[in-house]
């Protein structure tokens, strides 16, 4: 695999998660702004995908800013019931729970990591923004050993987001997300959920393609230093 190559597209993907992950926190000015390079990343990224689910490449933001506030807060805050909790463990474990062993789990990748939450942020860990971040820090780390050729490097962290994907994000992704869309009171929301499960379930599926790239490019090498010999 050329490296060059294989690095901008993950730059693409690094992009993605940041913006989706920005996306999910109280809306204001700056996020106008953010949207257009997200919408940019996801015609490169996933248009297909997008298109096949007939979804809009373009996440809608044409709500208003104080509209699409009042809208987060029914469905992510409260006070009282959440209309759409954004807590991977609401999903996982069911009845409502927060905070739950599956929660702990996420934390436990963060610290494998050398992350933890910032004291800053005050919610959950398995928070819908603190996942996508965790997907964006990854990515980061696997471009760095790319950058170096660390083939080895490459696969360990590429297999990280893959299991990560699989147990925590994309296991309850798609329930999320059906939410949102249920609820949502702006088109924003709507179109912002329907991309966000689109992008990550395709993205399941090219971290498993890469992985196959990357891991026939080892045996490939091995097979020909033994012809070599």
């Amino acid at each position: 695999m050329k490296t060059q190559e294989f690095i901008e597209y993950e730059q693409l993907r690094f992009d993605t998660y940041r913006l989706l992950a920005n996306a999910f926190y109280l809306p204001d000015e700056c996020l106008i702004d953010s949207l257009v390079t997200l919408e940019k990343c996801m015609e490169e990224i996933c248009e297909k995908s997008l298109e096949q689910n007939n979804i809009p490449v373009g996440i809608n933001k044409k709500d208003g800013i104080e509209l699409m506030k009042v809208d987060y807060a029914k469905l992510f805050v409260g006070p009282f019931s959440l209309l759409a909790p954004p807590y991977g463990s609401v999903y996982l474990e069911g009845e409502g729970v927060v905070m739950g062993n599956s929660t702990a789990d996420v934390q436990k990748w963060y610290r494998a990591t050398g992350l933890d939450v910032d004291a800053q942020f005050k919610d959950a860990p398995d928070h819908i923004a603190a996942e996508l971040e965790f997907m964006h820090f990854l990515i980061f780390k696997e471009m760095e050993v790319a950058e170096q050729e660390e083939t080895e490097g490459v696969i360990k962290y590429l297999k990280m987001q893959r299991s990560f994907l699989e147990y925590h994000l994309g296991a309850w992704i798609s329930d999320f997300a059906d939410n949102v869309v249920n609820n949502a009171q702006t088109t924003y929301y709507r179109n912002l959920a329907r991309a966000t499960k689109a992008f990550v379930m395709d993205d399941l599926q090219t971290i498993t393609a890469l992985l196959d790239s990357w891991q026939s490019d080892v045996e490939n090498s091995v097979e020909l230093e033994s012809v070599k010999a």
